[in-house]
């Protein structure tokens, strides 16, 4: 589904941007409209004519030669998966922040993928291309010391101390194990069982 992208006023003195044609500029920024937010597409030869200049004839044609110049530039990369042909926007996160971004349902380039056009092996996941802003890879976070899980002091609270006794016998304190959501739902029930 197309999305509200933004363009960055450093767009047009871009080095790639100048070495390319108009047409394949526009034919960029069009690409992103497309992209979803992680700036992956299906790239199907015949549809994508049409998705991005919808009442042209002669799109067909002459957009596989501005795609080549994109890729040239390595502003975009096509590759395979599965047997289906995708387009990622490279550096995508470097021309767009997107503050609640939908999780993409086309897959990544794998790690030993072939792209389309030149058969060279692919790059890592782990690329700059895939890093969110500030160069933060997306990767599982190593696991935290044990020092840091356990606290070493108790902030007032003493671990051993049993628990206060409770108010009343409905009400019972977080302290005592008895958390929000656990009350919420004992009152819940309580009064469906009265109604």
């Amino acid at each position: 589904m197309a999305r509200a992208r933004t363009i960055k006023p450093d767009f047009i003195r871009s080095h790639s941007m100048r070495r390319v044609s108009r047409e394949a500029r526009l034919t960029f920024i069009q690409l992103w409209l497309l992209a979803d937010d992680a700036g992956r597409l299906i790239y199907h030869p015949v549809a994508l004519p049409r998705w991005l200049y919808p009442g042209d004839e002669q799109a067909a044609q002459l957009l596989p030669g501005w795609l080549a110049e994109l890729e040239r530039e390595h502003c975009i990369e096509r590759y395979t998966v599965d047997r289906t042909d995708y387009l990622r926007i490279v550096n995508w996160r470097r021309h767009q922040r997107i503050s609640h971004p939908t999780p993409s349902r086309l897959p990544a380039k794998s790690v030993g993928a072939r792209s389309i056009d030149s058969g060279a092996s692919g790059e890592s996941l782990r690329s700059d291309a895939e890093k969110p802003n500030g160069g933060k890879a997306l990767t599982i976070p190593a696991p935290t010391p044990e020092r840091f899980v356990t606290p070493q002091e108790s902030l007032g609270k003493i671990p051993a101390t049993p628990c206060v006794t409770p108010l009343s016998p409905d009400f019972t304190s977080d302290s005592c194990g008895g958390g929000f959501f656990q009350r919420i739902a004992s009152a819940a029930q309580r009064a469906l069982a009265r109604g």
